[in-house]
């Protein structure tokens, strides 16, 4: 009875040990920063010829704030409009590679970046939506701050 309880608690240590051991987190941050915003700009720049470290910290400098937030407000921005996010992150890497700023809290930057988007002359619905989107995204920026 005593080997029994002795093998039984023998065996939750070391399942315990090996799961805690395991790099479950390691491969999850690793997976989620492959597929980060910056790092899918940067190879976008990679492949238009742009060295690769060059391009990591042209993307990076880019980005410059809070990671998540820019996600976020780059997902709310292509889940409201009919633009793909593949359309925006090519338009993005060329702001990247030309330094411009996008603030998806902001008005005037949505507009601008739907212009560069779509040369087609857009209705009051889709300005509308760009207001409503900038105001979401403005209170994203300030759950973040």
């Amino acid at each position: 009875m005593i080997t029994k309880n002795l093998l039984s608690l023998t065996l939750l240590a070391t399942a315990l040990t090996l799961n805690a051991a395991m790099p479950k987190e390691y491969t999850r941050t690793s997976i989620q920063h492959a597929n980060s915003i910056s790092t899918r700009i940067a190879n976008i720049l990679y492949n238009r010829g742009i060295d690769k470290d060059k391009a990591l910290e042209i993307s990076q400098n880019f980005i410059h704030e809070n990671e998540e937030l820019f996600t976020l407000t780059l997902h709310t921005f292509v889940s409201h409009t009919s633009f793909t996010q593949e359309e925006v992150l090519e338009r993005l890497s060329m702001m990247a590679l030309q330094k411009r700023n996008v603030d998806f809290s902001s008005y005037s930057s949505l507009v601008r970046l739907a212009q560069e988007l779509e040369i087609n002359s857009y209705d009051k619905a889709l300005l509308s939506k760009l207001e409503e989107i900038s105001s979401k995204n403005s209170l994203l920026k300030k759950v973040f701050a």
